[in-house]
C-alpha cells in the first residue's frame, strides 16, 4: 500500500564515491580485458552501454575495480540535451574488468534504509529525479552534476519487498532487450566479418591465387601463409562464387595491393552523398515530414526514434532534394561518428538532419548493402576516427569523404554479398523493433510503479503478454 512508503532523501540511502583519474599514456587502441566506464557508458534513458569501449593497459588500484551488479551514476555531460547526466547504469556481468572512472559516480549504499540497488537504478531514471539533476547543473558545453546535488532529491519508496518486485519487472524487459542486443551483435559481427574476408582480407582471391600458383604481394604473405596453412579445413565457397574471384592481384597507388579486375573509385564516383541542411529549431512544426536526429540511427536501421517534425510546405520550397529514398544509407558525421544505418520503412520521405550524412549508392557502380557494410567497415571507420576534427564534439563531413576512395568489386560479386547479408540485417531491424517496443512499455511502467499508481498485478500481466 501507498501508505507504507517512506519519504527519503538519496543520500540517506547511498553516497557516491568519486572515480580515479586514469593516465592517458595507458589509454591503448588494441583491445584488452580492462576497460574504463565513461559516460559513453550510459544509455539515453538510463542503462549500461558500450558502443566505444575505453581499453586500458596500465597500473589498477584495487579500490577502483567494479564488481557486476553495483550502480554507477555519470557525473558529466557533453550533449547539449543532457541527455545522460545523473543517470545509473549497472556493472554488466562480462569477461571484463571495468574500471571507477574519473567523471563516473559509485553508489556505496550505506543500508541504514533498506534498499535494492536495482530498484535504485530505475528511480534514477524517473522524470522528477533527471529534473532536478539538469535543473541543479552547472556549466555551458559540458553539463556537471555532483554528489551532493544528487543525495539532496527527495522521494517516496516503497517497502523492500515491493521495490524487489517492480525492479524485477522492469528488469525483465531489460533483460529481454540486452538479449536481443547480444544477438543482433552476434548476427553483426558475422555479417562484417564476411566483408572483412571478401573485401579487405581478400581470402578467396588469395586462394584462387595460391591454386593457380600466381605470386602473392608480400602485405598479405602472412595472410596467405594462414591460408594455406588451414589446408582442407579452408570453408570453400560454392564454386560458380569462388570463380568470381579474381586470381592475382594489381598494384595501387590509394589502397596498395588490390585484387585484378577490382576499381579503386573516389567515393562520389560510386554514391551520391549530401550532409542534412542546416534546419534550426524555429524550423519545427507539430507534425509532417520526419526529421531523422542522431538518436533515429540505430544499430543499422534508421527510425524515427526522437525525431522532430517539419511543416510540408517548406519542405516543399526549401529542402525536397534532401529526402531520403528506399536504399539510402546514412552516416552520422558528427558526436556519435560513424553510425550507419539504412533507410527503409517509415524514414523513407524523411529529412537527414544536420549531422547526418545521406549515402544514395549509384546503381550501376554498388549496391546498397556493399555500400553499407563498407561504411561500417574498420578500415573505413578508421578512416573516419582519424579525420574527424574539433575540440568537444567532433565533426566529420562531405569535405573528408572527397578526399576518400573505395575498392569496387565487379557487382556479381556485391549482390552475392547482398544476399548472404540482407536477410542478417533484416532480422537484426526486426529484434531492434521489438527492442523499442519493450523499451517503451517499460518507460511507461516505470514511472506508474515508482509512484504507486500502478497496482503490480497490472503491471505483471502487461509484462507477461508482451514477453
Amino acid at each position: 500500500m501507498r501508505s507504507e512508503w517512506q519519504d527519503v532523501s538519496l543520500g540517506d540511502l547511498f553516497k557516491i564515491k568519486h572515480g580515479f583519474a586514469f593516465k592517458g599514456e595507458f589509454f591503448v587502441e588494441e583491445p584488452t580485458e580492462t576497460l574504463l566506464i565513461t559516460p559513453g557508458n550510459f544509455a539515453i534513458g538510463g542503462g549500461f552501454q558500450n558502443p566505444k569501449p575505453k581499453f586500458y593497459n596500465g597500473p589498477v588500484p584495487d579500490e577502483y575495480v567494479l564488481k557486476p551488479g553495483q550502480i554507477v551514476v555519470t557525473m558529466t555531460d557533453l550533449s547539449k540535451q543532457s541527455d545522460t547526466l545523473g543517470l545509473a547504469a549497472v556493472i554488466p556481468q562480462d569477461q571484463n574488468v571495468w574500471l571507477h572512472n574519473q567523471r563516473v559516480g559509485l553508489l556505496e549504499f550505506k543500508g541504514k534504509i533498506p534498499s535494492d540497488p536495482r530498484f535504485l537504478n530505475y528511480l534514477l531514471r524517473t522524470h522528477e529525479y533527471r529534473s532536478w539533476v539538469i535543473g541543479s547543473a552547472t556549466g555551458t558545453t559540458v553539463k556537471h552534476t555532483s554528489p551532493s546535488r544528487i543525495h539532496s532529491y527527495s522521494c517516496s519508496i516503497p517497502p523492500l519487498e515491493e521495490q524487489k518486485t517492480i525492479a524485477h519487472i522492469l528488469g525483465s524487459l531489460d533483460d529481454k532487450i540486452e538479449l536481443n542486443r547480444q544477438m543482433n551483435a552476434t548476427l553483426e559481427a558475422m555479417a562484417q566479418a564476411l566483408f572483412k574476408s571478401w573485401f579487405v582480407d581478400f581470402d578467396p582471391v588469395i586462394d584462387n591465387a595460391l591454386a593457380a600458383g600466381h605470386p602473392i604481394p608480400a602485405p598479405l604473405q602472412s595472410r596467405a601463409e594462414a591460408r594455406a596453412a588451414l589446408g582442407d579445413k579452408r570453408k570453400p565457397l560454392p564454386k560458380e562464387i569462388q570463380q568470381r574471384f579474381p586470381n592475382r592481384f594489381v598494384f595501387n597507388e590509394d589502397m596498395g595491393w588490390v585484387p585484378k579486375g577490382w576499381e579503386v573509385l573516389p567515393i562520389s564516383d560510386v554514391t551520391e552523398f549530401r550532409e542534412g541542411p542546416g534546419i534550426l529549431a524555429k524550423d519545427f512544426h507539430p507534425q509532417g515530414v520526419p526529421l531523422i536526429r542522431l538518436a533515429g540511427l540505430k544499430n543499422g536501421v534508421s527510425l524515427l526514434d526522437g525525431c522532430n517534425y517539419l511543416d510540408p510546405d517548406k519542405v516543399e520550397k526549401k529542402w525536397m532534394h534532401f529526402k531520403l529514398e528506399k536504399g539510402d544509407v546514412l552516416l552520422s558525421s558528427s558526436a556519435s561518428l560513424g553510425r550507419v544505418a539504412e533507410v527503409e520503412g517509415e524514414s523513407i520521405g524523411a529529412i537527414p538532419y544536420t549531422g547526418i550524412i545521406g549515402f544514395r549508392p549509384k546503381r550501376n557502380r554498388t549496391v546498397r548493402r556493399y555500400v553499407k557494410h563498407f561504411l561500417s567497415s574498420t578500415y573505413f571507420q578508421g578512416q573516419v576516427k582519424m579525420m574527424g576534427v574539433g575540440s568537444v564534439l567532433n565533426h566529420f563531413g562531405p569535405t573528408h569523404l572527397k578526399k576518400m576512395y573505395m575498392l569496387v568489386p565487379s557487382l556479381p560479386l556485391q549482390e552475392h554479398f547482398s544476399t548472404v547479408a540482407t536477410p542478417i540485417d533484416l532480422l537484426c531491424g526486426q529484434r531492434l523493433k521489438e527492442s523499442l517496443a519493450l523499451g517503451s512499455l517499460r518507460d511507461s511502467l516505470l514511472p506508474k510503479l515508482l509512484s504507486g499508481q500502478l497496482r503490480i498485478p497490472e503491471a505483471e500481466k502487461q509484462v507477461a503478454n508482451i514477453l
